[in-house]
């Protein structure tokens, strides 16, 4: 019997998707801020995470939805975030597959769009097809 792929379930299927509520941070400021820990000054903003409500720090894997975090200043600055993750087995980060932000009550999605090649992009740069400015898009989405 082989031993299944990294980051895989045992029946070669991705880990199922979870949620996860909070705001996007820097592991280094969190840790300094919730436990006292203070990080090497090249950590400061080497490692994002989401702290969920109750303090709980996720690391995130940094693939382009994660870097959309470090490269756009708008989203962490949202302070109620709901990303939609996977939990890859025996590791401590998450991978996003989705990102939501609530203003209240409202649910929205968020992407990145060009309104030229009508294309969803994950990060901000310029768009894959014309190399055209791309903008932030937020699209109502029902609540879980």
């Amino acid at each position: 019997m082989t031993a299944p792929r990294a980051g895989r379930a045992e029946d070669g299927e991705a880990p199922a998707p979870i949620a996860i509520r909070g705001r996007v941070v820097y592991l280094a400021e969190a840790l300094e801020r919730l436990h006292g820990i203070k990080s090497v000054r090249e950590a400061a903003e080497r490692t994002l995470a989401i702290e969920s409500p109750d303090g709980q720090l996720t690391p995130l894997v940094e693939d382009v939805r994660g870097r959309a975090f470090r490269v756009d200043e708008r989203l962490r600055k949202l302070q109620d975030v709901e990303l939609l993750v996977r939990r890859h087995p025996q590791s401590p980060a998450v991978q996003i597959v989705r990102v939501y932000a609530y203003d209240g009550d409202n649910r929205f999605e968020l992407d990145y769009w060009c309104e030229i090649c009508a294309i969803a992009m994950f990060e901000l740069k310029p768009c894959d097809c014309c190399q055209g400015d791309i903008e932030l898009r937020r699209r109502p989405a029902p609540k879980p």
